[in-house]
């Protein structure tokens, strides 16, 4: 056998023993981020919902981009109007990062009673143009809800007055399938103000979109 043939064949047999120890190593790990990144994608069951201005929102708006669903209501004295406003604040520099892949933040009003289109669309449009309230009867966003893995429930005012809302402080990532990705978490000490760190968002949400294989 002549020289060079050995060699062919010996660059075969190491680029073969290559081969067979990358498949063994598996998949690349994700890389690590502080939010709770599911392992398998949740899909949502099919819903129906109504936007501020009065249209249809279903599964369909939730295909072909990112989202960013957040839980609350106008009347909300303290978490909701502080998350609005973080979320505002950090949306261009997120614009920013993810370039080509514009994230939806969507305002899931659980108040429906109090919160028609026209008020909502006033809410979020004070904070930033372009954000999105949907609401639909309790019927609708009780499993809704359940299927974000989020929670609500209506409480009596200790001070009197109207009732109050009591709901989950996350926000939750759905992919351009329509399927739940990711949740980020509120943070904060017991007795204080827990709500979704804007830093975390910044620096986790271009690595999770970055990862992503749709």
């Amino acid at each position: 056998m002549k020289a060079s043939t050995q060699w062919i064949i010996l660059l075969g047999l190491v680029a073969m023993v290559a081969g067979v120890s990358l498949s063994l190593q598996g998949p690349t790990p994700r890389p690590q981020v502080s939010a709770l990144w599911l392992e398998q994608p949740r899909i949502l069951p099919d819903f129906t919902l109504t936007d501020h201005r009065g249209q249809v929102f279903d599964r369909s708006r939730l295909e072909g981009q990112w989202s960013l669903i957040f839980v609350g209501y106008t009347s909300c004295p303290d978490v909701c109007p502080t998350t609005m406003s973080d979320l505002a604040r950090v949306y261009p520099k997120l614009e920013n990062a993810l370039g080509d892949d514009p994230v939806q933040v969507v305002l899931l009003s659980v108040d429906p009673a109090r919160d028609d289109p026209k008020k909502l669309g006033q809410y979020v449009e004070f904070f930033r143009p372009g954000f999105v309230a949907v609401t639909a009867e309790h019927a609708q966003l009780y499993p809704f809800t359940q299927s974000l893995g989020l929670v609500y429930a209506l409480v009596d005012n200790p001070n009197g007055g109207e009732y109050l809302v009591d709901h989950s402080a996350d926000l939750v990532l759905i992919n351009p399938e329509g399927a739940v990705e990711a949740f980020f978490r509120p943070t904060g000490e017991l007795g204080t103000l827990r709500k979704v760190s804007m830093a975390q968002l910044e620096q986790d949400l271009p690595v999770i979109l970055g990862a992503y294989q749709g």
